[in-house]
């Protein structure tokens, strides 16, 4: 413990020790400004000579007859060396206990090291908090959050993002008490409430914190990740709600990737609140029915106003009843029948907005027809996003039917994209644990799942289900691949997969001529067809002779496609097959046909046919191909 003589000797040798270098005319100014400069000289002369009785000789070394500076071979070091992860989180304010009297510029130069103390600890403390991977760590979050805390009590920015990042690792109860400690200091220190867009947020991590209970690890049909989306959704139906300038969410993403699944959480998310929540959903074979795609929700409304939780004047419940059934041909008098319809539509939902705020998911967009259409358009400008907020889902690549109206709606700046991507390879093994029940260890094989399921949620959950049944053992294959193949087949256009259903009736390849007969589409068409397959990696294709064949990049992708064949299609397209190889018997080629017509044949249901012909040709039974499906 070393004591100074005197509190000045002691200033001097603090402002040495943090600023490394001065002089003595700094020196004086900053301790005896008060003096004359021979007696402030000599007062500091005083001081260096009990800094240097103290602690040495060499701690403070003379450069020139006016510079002093800290030596650092002596091994002094203070706070300010450290790095900023140790300086940051220290809770103790430069020279909070030393005071010189008489000193104001002293005590100025203290006033700026402690604002540049502050400024140094939290510039640091939320970069920290802007990484996800900081926040996972519920210890130093809570310390970031709390050091944070200690220097700013009353900073809004302070609770907010604290707030933040403990909904961003679902740790709700945590930020709640951070609102609630923030909303008392204001209280009694301040006499103040909490600003709106604080309130706001609290009751948003209510609301996550009751989603959160609904994610049940153990139950089948639980829903998994996707905690980004929720909140990001959540934050603009709370400011919805609370009347403050939001965007309705269009979440956009390919087949299987868990839209619908998102929507129905926050649909969930939303019970029991003062809201009014209607939903319908498109389908592909109404898309050029008119109005079909607002049945469900007409459907709804009829419901409510019947069990009383709706109440609709006698104008009101006419015009749910001119709308109501849905068979009516609205557009068998063109404009002035559509303009009806929408004038009936619009003048009861300005009575329903008149007692709710609306909220309206619409599932499967793409396939919204036309007249649907132009009625949500004129709906959202009309009332959105002040009394309907609007949740829809659509197809990635399949929105071209209703491009117009997004464009419209994202220009007057009334809705915004949500993409939703597959899940990654880490969140893949996070979910596998959770649904297995059972922490997975082997790197290998969540690798391998990854691979297989791409990380769409829809084929993940279902590999996941077969190992929890089936077991997983990391040698054999994964079961049950069945799903993904299907999103993928899904995503064809109808003679897209026509020619992949004749592809697979062949049993190795088959060429132009081949597909031409099965298909019936011209050889240009179909050479255009055979190019989209190869884009998106189902077929190959290989030089044969002098022309070119077709096969499937992947025989599970052959076996499954010829398995979901109508068995009476599969065995029409194998006899007009036979039949037609039947006709080329000319010479070599014919010798190379002859196996594949006796087994189309056999697959065609005509094994009399095809026993003629091995005997007539005497072909070995060991020549004759294999079928197209697994045995």
């Amino acid at each position: 413990m070393i004591h100074f003589p005197y509190r000045k000797a002691e200033g001097v040798f603090y402002y040495i020790c943090v600023e490394k270098q001065t002089s003595r005319d700094e020196l004086v100014s900053l301790f005896w400004s008060s003096c004359d400069e021979n007696t402030g000289r000599k007062n500091l002369r005083q001081a260096l000579f009990q800094i240097r009785r103290c602690l040495g000789d060499e701690v403070i070394i003379l450069q020139g007859r006016n510079d002093l500076k800290l030596n650092q071979r002596v091994g002094l070091r203070t706070d300010w060396d450290a790095p900023d992860s140790d300086f940051a989180l220290s809770r103790e304010r430069f020279l909070d206990f030393f005071y010189l009297k008489d000193c104001p510029e002293f005590e100025a130069w203290v006033e700026q090291k402690r604002e540049q103390q502050l400024t140094r600890s939290l510039t640091y403390i939320k970069r920290q908090l802007s990484d996800m991977a900081v926040c996972r760590n519920t210890a130093r979050l809570q310390e970031l959050v709390d050091v944070w805390k200690l220097w700013r009590p009353w900073d809004e920015e302070m609770v907010l993002t604290g707030m933040k990042c403990f909904a961003q690792t679902e740790k709700y109860d945590l930020g709640l008490k951070l609102y609630q400690e923030y909303a008392d200091r204001l209280r009694s220190d301040l006499d103040e409430p909490p600003s709106h867009l604080a309130e706001l947020m609290q009751q948003t991590l209510l609301h996550r914190k009751k989603l959160s209970s609904l994610r049940r690890p153990d139950a089948r049909d639980s829903f998994f990740g996707r905690l980004v989306e929720l909140q990001y959704i959540d934050e603009r139906i709370f400011w919805f709600l609370n009347e403050n300038t939001t965007r309705s969410v269009v979440i956009e993403g390919d087949v299987g990737v868990g839209k619908t699944a998102l929507m129905d959480q926050v649909l969930k998310m939303n019970y029991g609140t003062d809201v009014l929540q209607l939903s319908s959903h498109c389908y592909g074979l109404e898309s050029d029915l008119p109005v079909k795609s607002w049945r469900d929700l007409f459907l709804q409304l009829e419901n409510l106003c019947e069990i009383g939780t709706i109440h609709l004047s006698e104008q009101g419940r006419e015009l749910l009843s001119s709308i109501l059934p849905l068979n009516t041909d609205w557009d068998a008098h063109g404009a002035e029948g559509t303009a009806a319809l929408i004038s009936n539509v619009l003048a009861l939902f300005k009575e329903l907005v008149n007692q709710w705020r609306i909220i309206m998911y619409f599932d499967s967009l793409q396939w919204m027809d036309p007249v649907s259409q132009l009625l949500m358009q004129r709906m959202m400008i009309e009332f959105g996003n002040d009394r309907i907020f609007l949740i829809a889902t659509c197809r990635t690549g399949e929105e071209k039917n209703v491009r117009g109206m997004l464009l419209a709606l994202q220009e007057r700046n009334m809705i915004v994209s949500l993409p939703l991507n597959p899940f990654t390879e880490e969140e893949t093994a996070s979910i596998a644990s959770k649904v297995l029940d059972e922490p997975i260890t082997d790197d290998k094989a969540v690798h391998k799942l990854f691979l297989r399921t791409g990380g769409n949620p829809l084929a993940l959950m279902e590999t996941l289900n077969a190992i929890r049944q089936e077991g997983w053992n990391s040698d054999h294959s994964l079961p049950r691949i069945d799903m993904l193949i299907q999103l993928r087949l899904d995503r064809l256009t109808g003679q897209q997969r026509r020619v992949l259903d004749a592809l697979s009736i062949q049993f190795e390849q088959a060429d132009l001529e081949d597909l031409t007969v099965l298909t019936g589409l011209p050889p240009m068409e179909l050479v255009d067809l055979l190019d989209q397959l190869l884009a998106v990696g189902l077929v190959v294709e290989q030089p044969w002779n002098r022309g070119v064949v077709y096969k499937f990049k992947q025989q599970f992708y052959k076996h499954y496609v010829y398995q979901r064949l109508a068995m009476g299609k599969r065995q029409l397209w194998h006899h007009t097959m036979a039949e037609y190889y039947d006709t080329q018997k000319t010479g070599r080629r014919w010798r190379v046909l002859l196996p594949y017509t006796i087994r189309h044949y056999e697959c065609g249901g005509d094994p009399e046919r095809a026993e003629t012909l091995r005997k007539m040709q005497n072909v070995p039974e060991s020549q004759v191909p294999a079928p197209p499906h697994p045995q």
